[in-house]
């Protein structure tokens, strides 16, 4: 066998196939482009980032950027604040919080205003007044409320009232107590949290964004201390993602919490 010949064939074979890897590179690049809408490639702003995508901004990108804490807080027993109320037929655990019915469906005859719904059920509900009504998280039959701390929502801490027209049934509430927290950092902008969501794929062409509010999200385990993060919470027509407001982290929900 002629083995400088065999080399010099193997070499030109190697050759014409590097030759045609390239080729197909080259074409999958130039039909990937040739795909996307005008101006994807290189935005030169985020306005028209979100013009090329047809995504729809429908509310204000929040310009502050607050100092804020992870927090360390505890779940709140119920038992003996539960004992003090009345009209409460049943009570059951669910995981760190509870689930209430009532004697009978109390009667609020504005229960649509979901503001105005809170302030009736006060006398129902322990720490009523610490939380606010999140419309993001609501339903038809649900009012969605979540806890707050120094006027920040705990996304993660929430209280469920069950409607249905002007009758209400009882609720399902999780509250917690800080423990501590640790040394304040100036969050991340919001365009930053917005814009780490739009690289990473969670929101998608002709989507619309329709909040974004700050406050506090954590994971809640069985475990005696719990550490919430500050995180930017962005709604948009397919889901809604916590981008945490210290490291810029993605937060994965867990699954009972999608919406």
């Amino acid at each position: 066998m002629d083995w400088s010949k065999a080399k010099t064939i193997l070499i030109l074979t190697f050759l014409l196939l590097d030759l045609f890897l390239g080729y197909q590179i080259i074409y999958s690049y130039n039909r990937d482009r040739a795909g996307m809408p005008q101006g994807e490639l290189i935005p030169s702003s985020m306005e028209e980032l979100l013009q090329s995508r047809h995504i729809k901004l429908t509310v204000d990108i929040p310009s502050g950027t607050p100092e804020m804490y992870y927090m360390y807080v505890k779940f709140t027993g119920f038992s003996a604040h539960l004992a003090r109320l009345t009209g409460q037929s049943e009570t059951e655990s669910q995981g760190n919080g509870v689930i209430v019915t009532f004697d009978g469906p109390l009667l609020v005859p504005n229960s649509e205003d979901r503001v105005d719904l809170l302030k009736v059920m006060e006398p129902y509900v322990p720490f009523a007044r610490e939380y606010v009504y999140d419309t993001r998280s609501s339903s038809a039959y649900t009012a969605h409320y979540v806890q707050t701390y120094q006027r920040y929502p705990l996304f993660s801490v929430p209280m469920d009232i069950r409607v249905k027209g002007s009758r209400v049934f009882g609720y399902s509430q999780t509250h917690v107590q800080i423990i501590s927290q640790g040394n304040g950092r100036r969050v991340i902008p919001a365009l930053t949290a917005v814009r780490t969501l739009l690289d990473n794929g969670y929101i998608r062409y002709g989507e619309s964004i329709s909040d974004i509010s700050i406050g506090y999200y954590g994971h809640m385990y069985d475990a005696d201390i719990q550490v919430l993060a500050p995180v930017w919470r962005i709604v948009h027509t397919n889901g809604m993602q916590y981008v945490n407001g210290i490291t810029g982290a993605i937060e994965q929900i867990q699954a009972l919490e999608k919406k």
